[in-house]
């Protein structure tokens, strides 16, 4: 089997974390897999002893080459090709295969994430509204999550965007963003890391918020409460060595509360788009 074809097996073993399969790859890329056992192969992984009681009951008892071979004709890239991100590929467990739909050369373009509220404020459709025609102006690619409100807002404009979903493809979430998904697999780049069979589920969503802040150069966050999706990115963004910025808000305003604590804590404060425009220069 093919490097890239492997990596991207792995994700059909039930009970192989994120972690795992990271580990696995990297022991790939300095060690020869052939001569090891199944188990072996687990080990590295690491595994709790259940977890892989459980994945090699899945490899002789079940007939899992039935999904594999549906999976084969799914259009993807893994950590070992060319086209892989190299901003993303050294970030701590990148995900090692990407299934896509849509223009795969947005991901060499310059990208800014933009996350936020799904309760977006008036202020914040406001703000995001009159920013995004500067930024597309600019050339630069918009990254988010197609979360409804701000996420949403993002993608909908005019203009390039690569969107990262917390499902498979064979999914829509939320429901009513299932006609943009579509349009974003035609007109942008739509990226997941689940099997085109996988629904939602709630650990999904911080899962994927690695994978838009490691695109991206610059992270913008527009609106969030103290304790949102919108920081997790932010965070990650940070631990990223990204530039993070935001948008100000009112002190007593809800949706403002984690933008603000956000600047306090070194997040550039972002009063007009020609400043996130501007640090796009620090790196072209």
């Amino acid at each position: 089997m093919a490097q890239r074809d492997f990596l991207l097996w792995l994700l059909m073993i039930p009970g192989l974390s994120i972690k795992g399969r990271y580990r696995i790859w990297i022991y790939l890329k300095e060690n020869k897999l052939s001569k090891l056992s199944w188990q072996q192969i687990l080990t590295i992984s690491k595994m709790r002893q259940s977890q892989r009681n459980e994945a090699t009951y899945w490899f002789k008892e079940t007939n899992w080459q039935v999904e594999w071979h549906k999976l084969q004709y799914q259009t993807y890239i893994a950590i070992c090709d060319a086209a892989y991100p190299i901003t993303l590929s050294e970030c701590i467990d990148a995900p090692i295969c990407l299934f896509y739909k849509g223009d795969l050369s947005l991901l060499v373009q310059p990208l800014v994430a933009i996350v936020g509220s799904r309760q977006a404020t008036t202020y914040g459709i406001s703000v995001l509204k009159s920013w995004i025609p500067g930024l597309i102006a600019a050339g630069l690619t918009t990254v988010s999550g197609l979360a409804a409100g701000i996420d949403e807002l993002t993608h909908q404009a005019n203009g390039q965007t690569i969107a990262i979903i917390g499902t498979g493809f064979d999914y829509a979430y939320p429901k009513h963003c299932e006609d943009l998904q579509n349009m974003i697999s035609q007109l942008g780049l739509l990226l997941s890391e689940y099997l085109p069979w996988q629904g939602p589920k709630r650990h999904h969503f911080p899962e994927r918020n690695r994978i838009i802040s490691g695109l991206c150069q610059v992270c913008l966050v527009i609106e969030a409460k103290k304790r949102s999706g919108s920081l997790i990115t932010a965070m990650l963004a940070l631990e990223q060595n990204r530039t993070v910025m935001a948008l100000p808000g009112r002190i007593d305003g809800q949706y403002s509360v984690g933008t603000n604590e956000l600047i306090l804590a070194g997040a550039t404060p972002v009063l007009s788009v020609d400043q996130i425009v501007l640090e796009f220069a620090n790196f072209y």
